[in-house]
């Protein structure tokens, strides 16, 4: 084992004194009850392909990150050796107001790229939890992207192209610059939501889209989970092109107050349909009163409009509902389920008439088919019981030809649990991916399926 000391001195001829951070600072990149050996942040492409060389030459694991907060999906680690943080590639290299492109290093903050963007009436059309802080490297390598998906798609739809270093400290370049870039394979499809297991990205090419002139939501309760979502669905197949269809259960989006675990206060059997648009005040004004008589024709109670402070209030709720406050330490039990459209009621009200399904909240992304679920954890927890409870919903949702993703979790309930499932026949080719490009299994060992 490396003297830590001795560490943070070698390490220091490579990225310089400021590119290492102090032990006090590097706490902040502890996750599954791991400290690192050590954080670094390099400022360089040149510097990142020494640190790789480094830590090969003495089998160590490098773990990348951007701000590091979602370096806590996934199982729990071999080992944590050095934990590379891209924040110092902070920079906006080139940016094209008219041709509504932007390429960024890939430790910028989400939350600083967009408020350069807004001075052009421009934003990404992303919204991950994690907000403040998130970088756009974490964003792709994690292929997070919010609720907005519905409209604009994933992270995967809105790279353009880019730059990553791999294990070896050979540089590769995918994609381009531009919107209409068809050459070749899709190589950016690999590296985005690979969880840096092959290449630390330094690069993103992006595209872009005007800031909508007004935003508003209309949301609204039901008595039935299955007439909500057949509401929402009706919505998201409406002519209304809605920026997204949310619905929440046991959980009221309107009311942002905590219970002191970093989730919203629990309203038991409450079923609430949120449905957000953009665009000019026209179009607004039509896709509002067409969602409302979409709405009451179906039942709803108390239809109210949300706009200005209470709509900013509301996007940011939702942004945050996956979001874990715990810190180092999860305060809650996170999970994703992808499903079918027509799948995610059922699933969605077994959960509610369960025994337990009082204690979970839940938010449907209803045009993706995409269910977060989230557990609070007070007191003392019994983690065989929970992980039956998981491993029962995961099935479930295998069984619909679907999966479960735990995102967030305590190392208590990582010992007992594969956070990411079974993935089918594509095992083996992703295997032959990860030797490709990472032989020697130096970039985030063991963590993403299967162990890779």
């Amino acid at each position: 084992m490396e003297n830590s000391r001795a560490l943070h001195d070698e390490l220091s001829n490579i990225v310089g004194e400021v590119g290492v951070l102090p032990e006090a600072e590097s706490a902040s990149y502890a996750f599954d009850g791991c400290l690192p050996k050590v954080v670094v942040s390099p400022a360089s492409v040149q510097e990142i392909q020494d640190v790789l060389q480094f830590a090969a030459k003495r089998d160590m694991s490098v773990i990348p990150a951007g701000a590091g907060t979602k370096l806590g999906i996934g199982n729990l680690p071999p080992k944590v050796d050095v934990v590379l943080a891209t924040t110092r590639l902070n920079s906006i290299i080139e940016y094209e107001p008219a041709d509504l492109t932007v390429t960024v290093e890939a430790g910028i903050r989400l939350t600083d790229l967009q408020k350069e963007l807004a001075k052009h009436r421009q934003y990404l059309v992303l919204n991950p939890p994690y907000a403040e802080r998130c970088t756009i490297g974490g964003i792709v390598a994690t292929n997070a992207s919010g609720s907005f998906r519905l409209r604009h798609g994933t992270a995967r739809n809105q790279v353009l192209g880019l730059r990553v270093v791999h294990a070896n400290g050979t540089v590769v370049k995918s994609g381009g610059k531009v919107v209409k870039n068809v050459a070749g394979y899709d190589l950016n499809k690999l590296y985005i939501g690979a969880f840096g297991t092959l290449g630390i990205i330094t690069e993103v090419a992006l595209k872009l889209s005007p800031i909508p002139t007004r935003q508003a939501a209309i949301a609204s309760e039901f008595q039935d989970i299955q007439n909500a979502v057949n509401t929402g669905l009706s919505i998201v197949g409406s002519q209304t092109l809605p920026m997204f269809v949310n619905l929440f259960i046991n959980s009221d989006p309107m009311r942002v107050e905590t219970d002191g675990q970093g989730s919203n206060t629990t309203n038991t059997g409450k079923s609430t349909l949120v449905t957000g648009f953009g665009g000019d005040p026209e179009t607004v004004v039509w896709q509002l009163v067409e969602s409302q008589e979409i709405m009451e024709q179906n039942g709803a109670i108390g239809v109210t409009t949300i706009e200005g402070e209470m709509h900013q209030r509301l996007q940011e709720t939702i942004q945050e509902f996956s979001a874990d406050n715990g810190e180092t330490d999860p305060q809650r039990v996170i999970a994703k389920v992808n499903l079918k459209r027509t799948d995610i009621a059922e699933f969605a009200r077994h959960i509610a008439d369960s025994s337990w399904g009082s204690d979970v909240q839940m938010m449907l992304l209803l045009g993706s088919g995409v269910l977060y679920l989230t557990i609070s954890l007070i007191g003392e927890t019994d983690f065989q019981y929970l992980t039956d409870v998981l491993m029962q919903l995961r099935q479930s949702a295998v069984e619909k030809r679907g999966n479960l993703i735990i995102e967030t979790a305590p190392p208590e309930l990582k010992q007992h649990i594969d956070v990411w499932g079974p993935v089918g026949d594509t095992l083996n080719l992703m295997k032959q991916v990860k030797a490709k490009f990472d032989a020697n299994g130096l970039l985030n060992p063991r963590r993403f399926v299967a162990s890779i």
